[in-house]
């Protein structure tokens, strides 16, 4: 694995993970043999994520040429028979049947990133019995986990990588914003927290995949705006309309088709690869929105 990637994801999952570890210790008194113990779980942490990651580089290093479209060829679009809330897969069959290239890898982090999200401390009050209760609960930032591991991607692959994570476009002008060097996405956010906060009047697609990755992930250049939705976040009519707008040409033999052919739909883990069903609708997953 690249020396920077092993770099770049130790940082992010000892940083978080410690400091949120650190603030339940202080919290809930743990014992040395309990903090012996939080050591170990980290790494085996860090490691299963390397693992992940490696086969994911590997694999676009070998194609760092190859356009995008050339990898879509094969993927057969998500499971539009899976619903998990009323009429999901019919109302946007067609952003979820869209074939995505790279669905094999952008599943593998996403699948890590459902199963072992990025978790802070979160203080609220509960009325118990009467009385108000401060009280810590967890908030599992998936989307946050998923969109700094394709970041991780990016940056060891000299931004040079199909797969753009949250890249911001003017909401008016459609220009993206571009970093240093032009394939690297601008950020206005924090080490800890690059994505957040956005200017008023920016547009960040979860994951953008460029046709030619050797030039900026201007829309012209965009192969496919994709939305990922975990357990919990439900897809929304007017935020896709958002990026086919976003995505449409000012130009062409119907743009308007263009566009709506630039977005797609992937919920984990209905969409991705890998994911079983029997035909069914799945029930309706139940918990609190998934947070950034």
């Amino acid at each position: 694995m690249p020396a920077p990637l092993i770099h770049l994801i130790g940082r992010i999952v000892d940083g978080a993970y410690r400091a949120y570890r650190a603030n339940q210790t202080i919290e809930n008194g743990k014992s040395a043999v309990e903090l012996v113990q939080l050591v170990r779980e980290i790494e085996q942490r860090r490691e299963h994520i390397k693992q992940t990651l490696r086969a994911t580089i590997e694999a676009m290093t070998q194609e760092i040429d190859t356009k995008s479209s050339t990898s879509a060829v094969v993927d057969r679009g998500g499971n539009s028979t899976v619903s998990r809330r009323g009429q999901e897969n019919i109302e946007f069959k067609e952003y979820i049947e869209r074939k995505v290239p790279f669905r094999p890898a952008i599943s593998q982090v996403c699948t890590v990133a459902l199963q072992m999200p990025i978790k802070v401390p979160r203080r609220i009050r509960k009325k118990i019995a009467g009385d108000i209760v401060e009280t810590t609960i967890e908030i599992a930032l998936k989307q946050f986990t998923a969109s700094l591991f394709f970041e991780a991607v990016d940056e060891a692959l000299e931004w040079r990588s199909p797969l753009k994570s949250e890249p911001n476009y003017n909401g008016t002008s459609k220009k993206a914003l571009l970093g240093e060097p032009a394939t690297r996405p601008k950020r206005f956010g924090s080490d800890i927290q690059p994505f957040w906060p956005r200017p008023k009047g920016l547009l960040a697609p979860d994951l953008v995949i460029v046709e030619y990755r050797h030039e900026p992930f201007e829309t012209e250049n965009v192969f496919a705006a994709v939305e990922i939705k975990f357990p919990g976040d439900w897809a929304k009519k007017n935020q896709l309309e958002t990026y086919v707008e976003l995505m449409t040409p000012t130009v062409g033999i119907n743009p308007i088709k263009t566009g709506r052919e630039k977005v797609a739909l992937l919920r984990v883990p209905e969409d991705c690869t890998g994911f079983e069903t029997t035909g069914k609708q799945t029930p309706v997953a139940k918990g609190n929105k998934n947070r950034r």
